[in-house]
């Protein structure tokens, strides 16, 4: 097993910002070994968005949906920090930090400065937000990480490093989080939000605070801690203003005289607390959301209370002090005379009470988060085309960046925001959309053109609803492909065209097999959708060059139909039909029931497939057992999942590239199950029309599919954010014995790319991908099912104050979304780097004719001398700053033991990697680049990869001409 080394983080190598940083070797406070240290830590969640948008957030307007203005928390805090060097305050979100430090003048930065140094302004977690840990995949987490802690390193230098993490609003964490994090150095992790059930067990036993093994792997830990109140102070004891608690009030002489009483239930309120942890340090947790906007009445009256308690309980052995999450988690560690307990599960799925299980946000907002995750691939190319030309990130590039981070908060992509706020943030997206649409543009004119040449470059981002004006309204056209991964890639493009004939000519001058197969028509009348097309011409790109472009050439032909382009028409078979429907092709067969249409048989296999719903609890969340199911919340109105409208007639489309057959449910709903040549995977698009709420019913919609032969026991597998995956067992919690009080709700966890279930004694195994973060179960034997679309009708009272009723276009709102299907046990992997990352896609009008065009542009190009390993992802290339230097990410993306072949360790050398880049320099760092491993590397030495490893490098560039 390799050991990942838990990095130390004193101390900085990279280039400083405004000056350099001395940490104050007094920034904690002093621990009294016979004393019970209380810890008050003052601190403001902020989110990065929920009720009111990030900018409404920070500059305070909307104030009738919330009194919040994080510009006026940062204001005030600076204020008392400077007047008094004992108090502290931590900072979390640098999305607002940085927003409020743009604006400072250099007097008020250099306090900013000072404050930093003395260690009285602690950065906790440092990310750009707190990301949530069951819908965000990993590469967006690192991401985020990354450009918060790269801010705080280029403005403070070393001394603001955070060792501790401060995930206190998540609801649920994931263990592949607690990896990453340990892989990024930090040494403490806090969380507010566990399973009532599991707090209540650790505080029984004194296991609040553990040390979580966080990946086999890599060998990873992170000492975690549990908060004792979530995140907020003391009941009775919050003096924001927002607040309307008892002041402490200190003069004997006033007849509101109160700080012996109130000191007494402060402190009989310590002595319980202390009971449930194992040293002699507790932590009190001074703040709530959006707090310390007049900073001035917190700590007036903490100091009261600290001041009092310290001289009258001074023989109780009773010492408070301010203080932060990793000067607490430092005395915890020297105080610690025994080993702690062990963690080596995960935090989900998260429940607040018997009937709240927080699982439907696993699926809230399902367009939302398939948006998420197209931006997320699109953001990963067009960081990779600047790194290998401009070798600088540019304005356009650094705004996509920072609201693709501002998208993992804990209430963006989780979809629990109020929609006015969601909408924000799919603008911001879609900017991000727009400047790399441009990046794409320039990058591609500049490595393809031979003459000078230009080509206007279009991203069609509708291509989901079979829409894209250039294909639609010029021939000839260009369409380019982008391959983003490290190693050779086939595809199949799908162009939305309108009728007639094409022909398509590769980058050698070949004519290309097509096919032409009528648009689905649900798609087509799908709600929003602008477009004249009503086919989808469909080639397969083969071997596509690693990190590479190629071209096709695409043009309607004079005369007779285009050479090798094959017309397939949709056959409509009416049910009930006289018998089961076979779809064969490509060595792959599919059997459909005569009379449901239902899928029955995939080979020799007894497989089926069906959409189903469960109605949605109703309530008026009085009391637990009246709890409804909202953004948050999962919770159905019984165990029972019902069958949709019946399938009314299937329609069949057979060609030599694809073959699908095509289930009609409704006028807006419809599954297509499609085969690709060369292809070992089963297909899945599935559209679902606005969810109907005529009977006043909310509705869950959920895919299942079931393998009956496969004997799963109630176990099943899934990923933890898109990598390491973790065995899941019905009705089971590896750390404590639960009750679980809604069956259904309570057995659904997050998924981001693929989930199986096997059964042991045959070795036989059922996968399924999917193409965006969803929930997911296996209730019945054999079986896995996804949800896939929400809407209801009633809030779950958990804050947000809004029903999840989503419409668009004055209807309810219509998803379309993939799911493949394998019964192969080795290939999930590398499918799901396929599904994640398949190429960009290009498009420019052109009247060159194929031969002319080849004179002008180059067709294909591969950006990498050689590919790499098939079990190694390219998992970061971009820009690092404005001097040439490159960051760079190899992942191995194989668990140790996964697979014979593949969960081996690999050697990759970086001599002559790069077609474009001359590499000067190699400098290995830490996973969030912040902090040095090597300093210079021999580039013609080749490294390891040992299974599920990620090694981060900073390479000093120049082009190569």
């Amino acid at each position: 097993m390799h050991v990942v080394t838990i990095l130390c983080l004193v101390g900085s190598w990279l280039k400083f910002g405004e000056s350099l940083c001395y940490r104050s070797p007094n920034a904690c406070p002093q621990i009294e070994k016979n004393f019970l240290n209380v810890h008050i830590v003052p601190h403001s969640h902020d989110d990065v968005g929920w009720l009111k948008t990030v900018e409404q957030y920070f500059y305070g307007t909307n104030n009738s949906i919330q009194n919040a203005a994080v510009q006026y928390t940062y204001d005030s805090v600076l204020e008392e920090l400077w007047k008094d060097s004992e108090k502290k305050f931590v900072s979390v979100e640098m999305e607002f930090f940085s927003h409020w430090w743009k604006e400072q003048t250099s007097h008020v930065k250099r306090k900013v400065h000072k404050v930093v140094e003395r260690g009285q302004l602690e950065f906790v977690g440092g990310g750009w937000c707190m990301n949530d840990e069951a819908t965000a995949s990993y590469v967006d987490i690192i991401d985020q990480m990354t450009l918060g802690l790269k801010f705080l390193n280029d403005t403070f230098g070393g001394c603001a490093a955070p060792k501790a993490v401060w995930q206190i609003d998540p609801f649920g964490h994931s263990k592949e989080q607690a990896s990453i994090f340990a892989q990024m150095g930090f040494e403490y992790l806090f969380l507010g939000r566990i399973d009532y059930q599991d707090k209540a067990s650790r505080m029984s036993k004194k296991e609040m605070e553990m040390m979580w093994n966080a990946s086999e792997s890599l060998g990873t830990e992170i000492f975690t801690g549990v908060l004792y109140n979530t995140y907020g102070p003391p009941p009775g004891f919050c003096f924001d203003v927002l607040c309307g608690d008892e002041t402490i009030v200190d003069d004997p002489d006033s007849p509101m005289f109160n700080i012996d009483r109130r000191s007494k239930q402060l402190v009989a309120y310590i002595l319980e607390q202390s009971k449930h942890y194992r040293t002699n340090n507790i932590i009190l947790t001074m703040g709530e959301d959006f707090h310390y906007q007049y900073a001035h009445a917190w700590y007036k009256n903490l100091d009261k209370l600290i001041k009092y308690i310290n001289k009258v309980y001074l023989n109780s052995q009773i010492r408070l002090f301010y203080s932060t999450p990793s000067c607490y988690g430092e005395a915890v560690k020297n105080a610690l005379v025994e080993a702690l307990p062990r963690k080596t599960d995960d935090f989900f799925p998260y429940s607040s009470d018997p009937h709240a299980y927080w699982t439907g946000y696993f699926t809230s907002r399902p367009t939302f988060k398939g948006l998420v995750r197209q931006t997320s691939h699109l953001l990963q190319a067009c960081k990779q085309i600047q790194a290998v030309t401009v070798r600088r990130l540019s304005n356009v590039l650094n705004q996509f960046q920072r609201s693709q981070a501002i998208g993992q908060h804990h209430d963006a992509v989780t979809g629990t925001a109020k929609q006015h706020v969601n909408n924000d943030y799919v603008l911001r997206l879609d900017q991000g959309i727009r400047g790399c649409s441009q990046v794409f543009s320039e990058s591609f004119n500049h490595l393809l053109s031979l003459n000078g040449s230009t080509l206007k470059q279009e991203y069609c981002a509708m291509l989901n609803v079979s829409q894209c004006q250039t294909t639609e309204q010029n021939t000839p056209f260009i369409v380019t492909l982008y391959n983003p991964v490290a190693f050779r890639s086939s595809h199949t493009v799908r162009l939305p065209v309108t009728d007639g004939s094409y022909s398509v000519t590769d980058h050698l001058g070949r004519l290309v097999a097509s096919q032409m197969v009528p648009i689905a028509e649900a798609v087509l009348r799908l709600p929003g959708r602008n477009s004249n097309a009503t086919n989808e011409l469909i080639f397969r790109a083969q071997d596509l060059p690693p990190l590479g472009l190629r071209s096709y050439h695409v043009k309607t032909p004079e005369g007779k139909s285009g050479k090798r382009m094959f017309r397939s028409r949709a056959r409509t078979i009416q049910l009930p039909n006289k018998e089961d429907v076979v779809l064969s092709a490509y060595g792959l067969s599919l059997k459909f029931d005569r009379q449901t249409g239902h899928l029955v048989q995939i080979g020799n296999q007894s497989v089926q497939q069906q959409l189903l719903f469960y109605p949605a609890m109703e309530g008026n969340n009085s009391r637990f057992e009246f709890r409804a199911s909202g953004a948050y919340i999962f919770r159905p109105n019984g165990t029972t999942a019902f069958s949709l409208e019946p399938i009314t007639e299937l329609s069949t489309v057979f060609g030599p590239i694809i073959t699908e057959i095509r289930q009609h449910i409704n006028n807006n709903t419809m599954q297509i199950f499609r085969l690709h040549r060369d292809e070992s995977f089963i297909e899945l698009d599935w559209i679902v029309g606005g969810i109907p709420i005529e009977d006043g019913i909310g509705k869950e919609y959920i895919s299942r599919f079931t393998a009956s032969e496969i004997r799963n026991n109630g176990t099943f597998y899934t990923d933890s954010n898109g990598r390491e995956l973790l065995r899941r067992q019905l009705n089971h919690q590896v750390t404590y014995k639960v009750n679980v009080t809604e069956p259904t709700a309570g057995n659904f966890y997050p998924v981001n790319s693929f989930a199986y279930v096997e059964d042991k004694s045959t070795r036989s195994r059922m996968t399924v991908l999917n193409d965006r973060a969803q929930g997911v179960s296996s209730l019945l034997p054999g079986s896995l099912e996804f949800m896939i679309h929400r809407r209801l009708l009633h809030d779950d009272a958990f804050g947000v104050g809004e029903a999840l009723n989503e419409t668009a276009y004055g209807v309810g709102l219509a998803v379309r979304g993939s799911h493949w299907l394998v019964l192969e046990n080795a290939v999930a992997r590398m499918l799901a780097q396929r599904m994640t990352r398949p190429p960009i896609l290009a498009f420019s009008p052109t009247t060159l004719s194929p031969e002319e065009f080849r004179q002008s542009f180059r067709m294909e190009l591969a950006l990498l001398n050689r590919a790499l390993p098939r079990n190694v992802n390219l998992l970061t290339l971009e820009p690092w700053d404005d001097e040439g230097r490159i960051l760079v990410r190899f992942e191995h993306f194989f668990g140790v033991g996964e697979d014979e072949r593949f969960s081996q360790p690999v050697s990759i050398s970086l001599k002559d990697l790069f077609a474009t880049l001359n590499i000067q320099a190699v400098e290995e760092v830490n996973l969030s680049a912040n902090r040095l491993i090597n300093k210079l590397l021999d580039m013609n030495d080749p490294f390891v990869l040992n299974p599920m490893e990620i090694r981060t490098f900073i390479l000093s560039t120049r082009s190569i001409e």
